[in-house]
């Protein structure tokens, strides 16, 4: 009997110690970053752009649902790891994927990377003999928003690096 109310009172403990989640009816805000790509045309960052999609994600043809070089835009469709952190967080969520709409727009000397509609697709299991296939949720807790916001902006910040790095190497 001891060891019940011993356990009863160390769960009540780790209960009140978890910090309260904040439900939201907005959903998640749109990320956005101009990025300065000096001497690089808008047609080299066009097509520096399309090769970061292709190392960057699975597969590009996947991704790019949309690209004119014309008018300098790609618009695609990615995915991340849902960033879990701790027991509770990464049981829940840790097998979860993040969805979102990727939109590059270049021009002389930038790129426009904007990340919009973010959903996440909740891991897929039994329960009661119903399977609930992984649905596309939005994302209602601020908590899970502000997590997912960095994961994004390092997105931004990878493609960053990579597209202001990226020499055109003639010599090999």
């Amino acid at each position: 009997m001891k060891k019940i109310i011993a356990a009863t009172v160390i769960s009540l403990g780790l209960v009140g110690c978890m910090t309260p989640m904040t439900s939201t009816q907005q959903a998640m805000p749109e990320i956005s970053q101009v990025i300065e790509v000096p001497n690089k045309t808008k047609d080299q960052i066009f097509e520096d752009s399309k090769i970061w999609i292709a190392q960057s994600f699975k597969s590009a043809n996947n991704v790019i649902q949309y690209s004119d070089k014309s008018t300098g835009s790609i618009i695609g469709k990615g995915n991340i790891p849902y960033p879990c952190d701790g027991f509770i967080d990464c049981g829940a969520f840790g097998n979860d994927k993040v969805n979102f709409t990727i939109k590059i727009d270049t021009k002389e000397n930038k790129a426009r990377v904007t990340i919009n509609d973010v959903t996440r697709t909740n891991l897929t299991y039994v329960q009661g003999a119903i399977n609930n296939i992984g649905k596309d949720v939005p994302i209602t807790i601020v908590q899970h928003q502000q997590k997912i916001a960095v994961k994004l902006n390092n997105v931004i910040e990878q493609y960053k690096t990579a597209i202001i790095s990226k020499q055109t190497n003639e010599n090999w």
